[in-house]
This record gives structure tokens, C-alpha cells and sequence, in this order.
């Protein structure tokens, strides 16, 4: 928010220029080791345990789709311009863990385990680390994160739509 207040400051001064900011969300794609990496690794390990009941809805969005959408902000005439990226649908962890499967040829597992277990171990393993000094696969921000539902609509154009 800081740094996109500069730029509008910097376009207030000639509202001739062009400014576009683009919000995604979470971005995945070949050699991008994040959470989709960790999960399909997970999976592919057979790591995987399901937290809570999986129907918590994830918005993402594919690396190459944004790249095509910054070629196409590119054409856009002068103005202020800002978009959410999103590409859509958006799938349920339930979905997006069987999509996985699928695609590694893994069985599914239909182990879940209740979200405040899963949360108490994660404080667990906080407290170790914390004794440890070291990370572990496992924390509380980690059930956390895997358990919202950062779910966001898009004003941008989908990225097979351009």
C-alpha cells in the first residue's frame, strides 16, 4: 500500500501517464518453490495429511497467465489502472489435492484430521522449533495458511481469455 500511494503521487503529477497496478494472488508455475510446489511434493511423497475438512476455497493464479496479462496492460491507454489477478475457478483444497493425485497418480487419502488438532500441533511444533532452533515442515502459520480461504475476485481479464 506504501509503495503504491508513491506512485499515485507520481501520477497525480501528469495524469497523461500510465500506471497500472496488478495484485495477484498466489502465483504458481514451474521453479517457483512455494506452497502449490510444497504441496505437490507432499503428495508426491506421500506426506500429505488433509487439515480440517478441505472445503476451504483457494484463489491462484499460473505464472505464464499473468505474464500474458502484463503483455496486455501494456496496450492500455493513460490512466490509472489496477486489477486483482485471479485465475479462475477457484477449487477447494478437497478439489486441488485431487487434481494433484491425479496428475502424480497417487492414491487420494481420505485421512483428515480436525483443524484445532491440527493447530495444536502446529503450536507444538512452534514451541520445538522454538527449543530447537530450527524449522520444522509443521507450524501453526503453515495450518493456518493451508486451512483459510484467501478467496478473491478479479477484475483483470482471465489469463485464456486474452
Amino acid at each position: 500500500m506504501a509503495a503504491e500511494r508513491v506512485y499515485d503521487d507520481w501520477h497525480a503529477k501528469d495524469s497523461q501517464r500510465t500506471l497500472v497496478t496488478i495484485r495477484p494472488t498466489v502465483v504458481f508455475g514451474e521453479a517457483n518453490h512455494g506452497n502449490v510446489y510444497n504441496l505437490f511434493r507432499q503428495i508426491a511423497a506421500g506426506q500429505f495429511l488433509m487439515i480440517g475438512f478441505g472445503n476451504n476455497q483457494k484463489s491462484m493464479a499460473y505464472v505464464e497467465n499473468i505474464a500474458a496479462f502484463l503483455y496486455f496492460v501494456t496496450k492500455l491507454k493513460a490512466g490509472r489502472h489496477i486489477f486483482n489477478y485471479v485465475d479462475k475457478p477457484d477449487f477447494t483444497m478437497d478439489q486441488l489435492t485431487e487434481i494433484i493425485c491425479l496428475a502424480l497418480q497417487k492414491q487420494k487419502s481420505n485421512l483428515q484430521i480436525p483443524y484445532s488438532f491440527g493447530l495444536l500441533a502446529g503450536y507444538c511444533f512452534d514451541l520445538l522449533a522454538k527449543i530447537k532452533g530450527k524449522n520444522f515442515p509443521i507450524s501453526s502459520i503453515r495450518v493456518k495458511k493451508f486451512c483459510a480461504r484467501p478467496q478473491f475476485k478479479s477484475n483483470a481479464i482471465a489469463g485464456n481469455e486474452l
